[in-house]
């Protein structure tokens, strides 16, 4: 349990913008934090309590060295895409990435990068599951044909 929830964490923080070494820090310090407080977290919540608390970890870390957080540099395409046409060279993805709609790019951050279910995708971001479905479908339609293009 706590392995899936250090992975859930790192990826969270790796997504948004974190170098492996403070991903990796703040991803412990996140499950101490969720260690302390085991007993106060509601049953069925734990996820999205870890999130929680990764999120506002990565947001003092932020404010701490006064840094500009950025969408990490070279994702890692064979973690991230399930569907095996999504893939490609791993340092031409963030431009890639960077070429979609911000709708888009929300989606398949959420869904790849954090590691969540489409429900939670959902729910993140105040929609139907069906529409979040839609966009994850023509999102990585966006993204395949990119990558086409970029092989032609």
């Amino acid at each position: 349990m706590w392995q899936e929830l250090f992975v859930l964490a790192y990826r969270y923080l790796r997504g948004r913008g974190l170098s492996h070494v403070d991903a990796e820090d703040l991803a412990q310090d996140t499950l101490l934090v969720t260690y302390q407080h085991l007993d106060g977290i509601e049953p069925g919540k734990l996820q999205a309590w870890v999130r929680a608390v990764a999120r506002n970890k990565h947001i003092d870390w932020a404010r701490r060295y006064s840094r500009t957080v950025v969408v990490a540099e070279k994702p890692e395409a064979k973690d991230v895409w399930e569907d095996p046409a999504v893939t490609g060279d791993k340092d031409d993805m963030q431009d890639l990435l960077s070429s979609l709609p911000a709708a888009d790019r929300r989606l398949l951050q959420l869904k790849y990068f954090e590691d969540r279910t489409v429900e939670e995708v959902a729910e993140a971001l105040g929609q139907s599951v069906n529409t979040t479905k839609v966009g994850l479908f023509r999102a990585r339609r966006r993204l395949r044909a990119r990558i086409k293009k970029g092989r032609s």
